[in-house]
């Protein structure tokens, strides 16, 4: 650390006061070291300037927050979980092991089939309409499933990695079965509940590797949430319901929801580009495309699309959906998202409308158990923004 910088020398270099560079440690905005002398802070000089950096381009009001994580390094056109590339790791591994790679659980981890949770769950999930969208299915699942454990409030790794497999596995069985029931890897499970008519094991595989793929995105605005009642201790169900309120968001996990809308209209016109047109007149912008990382290229679209063109290369309308990315992409500079892969995903395999959010949401559940696990090794309530009032 000779070359780190000292309190004084990373406040002059911030512009700030030392107490000021102190709150953004506590903010985790900012990470130090502590000296040899055992008192004094060193500061490392590249995070400073990249802090910095951010506050000179921030624009007005945006709030800004660094967390340390071993979990995903997100970068444009890469994306490695604890240190694997993800694309790669959803071409070969089922969704439950890739999970308890994210967790650090022993490989071939054991997997809840069925608890006094589950007969409840059902019990519950029949009280609603037939048509209660699929997310508020999967909110009273994790409600259930918290009801049912009574140690829910142990927060120990062990404990809270078994709450990951059972909120998973629950959440799963709380979609009613489109079509025949099928045993087996959970992708095949959440097919059934997903997909009308016959399916085969391509197909099945190619839903596999999308919860891979959305397993997890680094802080993520409804993985912050996740992590911020796991800061004040939550319980992991908690923690989950945090997240999922956030992921409804119709610029978050519902975000492919209008490129399955896109399809379903340019197959009613036989207009493409009109329904595309549409859509951006009615979102302002063009679904499935721009990201505020990837400049570049998603790489979880490359492999996604790759995946389902082989597995629907005979379908009818491949071909509409491969002429709705190309006049996108011809209008555009931004990059196709996961999001148009998992809007044509859902609709190539005849899904419903919202079955994609109903995708992110339990894959992504992954992820936020994985976050809530190195939250809980943090100091508590570390969380605590600034409000700038502005009223009278």
């Amino acid at each position: 650390m000779d070359h780190w910088l000292t309190s004084s020398e990373a406040a002059a270099r911030l512009g700030v006061k030392r107490a000021t560079l102190y709150s953004y440690v506590s903010r985790g905005l900012l990470e130090r070291a502590v000296d040899l002398d055992g008192r004094s802070s060193r500061f490392d000089p590249e995070s400073v300037d990249r802090l910095r950096s951010r506050s000179r381009n921030r624009g007005e009001g945006e709030v800004g927050v660094l967390v340390s994580s071993g979990i995903t390094q997100v970068a444009d056109e890469e994306l490695r979980v604890r240190g694997r590339n993800l694309i790669g790791l959803s071409a070969e591994t089922r969704f439950e092991e890739a999970a308890d790679w994210v967790w650090g659980a022993e490989p071939n981890g054991q997997w809840p089939n069925g608890d006094e949770g589950r007969d409840v769950a059902r019990r519950v999930q029949d009280l609603l309409p037939d048509g209660a969208p699929m997310i508020d299915r999967l909110r009273v699942a994790v409600s259930v499933a918290s009801a049912t454990d009574p140690l829910r409030n142990d927060l120990s790794p062990s404990s809270v990695r078994g709450v990951g497999r059972r909120v998973i596995d629950l959440m799963v069985d709380s979609l009613p079965l489109v079509t025949g029931k099928r045993g087996g890897d959970l992708a095949d499970r959440l097919w059934c509940r997903l997909a009308p008519g016959r399916s085969n094991a391509r197909h099945r595989a190619v839903l596999n590797r999308a919860l891979v793929l959305l397993l997890d995105h680094g802080l993520a605005s409804s993985t912050l949430g996740v992590r911020v009642a796991a800061s004040v201790r939550a319980d992991p169900y908690s923690a989950v319901a945090a997240g999922l309120g956030i992921l409804g968001g119709r610029l978050h996990g519902a975000a492919s929801a209008p490129v399955h809308q896109i399809f379903q209209e340019a197959v009613t016109s036989g207009d493409p580009a009109g329904a595309l047109g549409e859509a951006q007149r009615r979102t302002g912008r063009t679904p499935g495309f721009g990201h505020s990382i990837y400049r570049q290229n998603d790489p979880r679209y490359s492999a996604l699309m790759e995946s389902i063109a082989g597995a629907w290369a005979t379908h009818e309308h491949l071909p509409l959906v491969l002429t709705v990315q190309s006049l996108a992409s011809e209008r555009t500079d931004a990059p196709a998202t996961i999001d148009f892969a998992l809007g044509a995903l859902t609709f190539l395999a005849g899904m419903r409308l919202e079955a994609g959010e109903a995708i992110f949401a339990i894959a992504r559940t992954a992820g936020w158990i994985a976050h809530a696990l190195e939250e809980y090794d943090e100091d508590p309530l570390r969380f605590r923004f600034r409000a700038r009032y502005t009223g009278s």
